[in-house]
């Protein structure tokens, strides 16, 4: 992906948005089908690989290597994370390459060389290892100083980290990808905030998200908490909508602010960690001998952490949604009552399904299993059926 250029060309006035393509259902579910296939075997490859990796003794040699270069437990855990991470980078950048830039390109939806698509990758996968790195050498310091109740700490430690990172992405990470930037004045920012002071509420702002410089797609969301909270709408999205249009996914945004449901979502987060922990103590302390490790703190047992975060992590996925689509569905129920945009909700969807090459109605299993929103066509039945309140 490209990185943010140092001007941008302001978006289309909204009262002359683009007219979409309609989608090609056939074309929707070929993309949605193979990305999916790659988001299975992703989270294949995140069990199998470690799995592997801990039965053949690989993890154990690695171990080994790394004691030779130094003596000091903390550097230890350090150096068999770089080298078993570059090991699984080397095995998981091939998926990476076909799922985020050749799918991208053969389904006409990505807008940059392969170049800057690399640039963004490295990018992405540094934050994330340093990240990993923080997380993992913290945890084995636990597990060496606190082996009785190093999973409370580790999972309190967690938690932290999230919401500090929650708030920390509109603000740092997020502008290390895109380039945002306030809405302009005019009408549309005059009809957004006005709808803000309708309910009563604070956003800390309303910022264009140039999105549409890396590829096609459009999107909105509630991103970070407290004074970095705000809502971002990307240059896309405006570009092909109307200001009711817009001023209806904005309320369905505000929804989420109303609802604390970023708040909401970061408690099941928590939940989900704590038990993931808590678990994970559990595994290494049932297969300490039968593995062979040295003891719960033995870096060569992290295979098996990871192998039961990502199970642990995947039998809650299905819940997880379920939990995110109920937000969502509640937040379009909130746009609904707040601005009585029944036909301008409904054309936005389809908007943002043409645009997202979204299937409309996926399999259920699909969509209960692996979606975070419910279905376009299912958000629009759900408005056709909606009673306006009465006032």
């Amino acid at each position: 992906m490209t990185t943010p250029e140092a001007t941008q060309p302001e978006p289309s006035t909204p009262e002359s948005p683009k007219p979409t393509t309609p989608v090609d259902p056939e074309q929707a579910r070929q993309y949605q089908r193979v990305k999916l296939t790659m988001s299975v075997v992703s989270m294949a490859l995140n069990i199998i690989v470690p799995l592997v990796f801990l039965l053949a003794g690989g993890s154990e040699a690695i171990r080994n290597l790394v004691e030779g270069w130094t003596g000091a437990a903390a550097i230890i855990v350090l150096l068999y994370l770089l080298v078993t991470g570059i090991g699984f980078q080397i095995i998981e950048f091939p998926f990476e390459v076909y799922s985020g830039f050749i799918v991208e390109k053969k389904f006409d939806l990505s807008k940059v060389s392969f170049g800057s698509w690399m640039f963004d990758w490295l990018k992405g996968t540094l934050i994330q290892s340093v990240l990993l790195v923080v997380l993992i050498s913290g945890m084995y310091w636990l597990l060496r100083s606190q082996p009785e109740l190093w999973w409370l700490w580790a999972a309190i430690g967690t938690t932290i980290l999230v919401i500090i990172l929650m708030a920390l992405v509109p603000v740092l990470l997020l502008p290390l990808f895109y380039k945002f930037e306030p809405i302009p004045d005019g009408e549309l920012k005059d009809r957004l905030f006005a709808l803000a002071d309708q309910i009563g509420t604070h956003v800390q702002g309303i910022y264009v998200w140039h999105l549409g410089d890396k590829t096609s797609k459009a999107n909105a969301a509630v991103t970070g908490w407290g004074r970095t909270r705000r809502i971002i709408i990307s240059d896309t999205l405006i570009e092909s909508n109307t200001p009711e249009e817009i001023e209806v996914v904005m309320a369905h945004e505000l929804g989420h602010h109303v609802r604390w449901d970023v708040w909401k979502m970061i408690a099941v987060s928590t939940v989900l960690i704590f038990i993931s922990f808590f678990v994970i103590d559990l595994a290494l302390t049932a297969w300490i001998e039968s593995l062979g490790l040295r003891g719960i703190a033995d870096i060569a047992g992290l295979p098996l952490v990871l192998i039961v975060g990502v199970g642990v992590s995947l039998i809650a996925l299905p819940i997880s949604n379920w939990l995110s689509r109920k937000a969502e569905t509640a937040a379009d129920l909130y746009a609904l009552n707040l601005t009585g945009m029944r036909d301008e909700f409904v054309s936005a969807m389809n908007k943002l399904g043409d645009q997202n090459l979204a299937q409309k109605q996926p399999n259920a299993f699909v969509e209960f299993v692996f979606h975070s929103h419910p279905s376009i066509q299912r958000r629009i039945d759900n408005a056709n059926t909606w009673t306006p309140p009465i006032r």
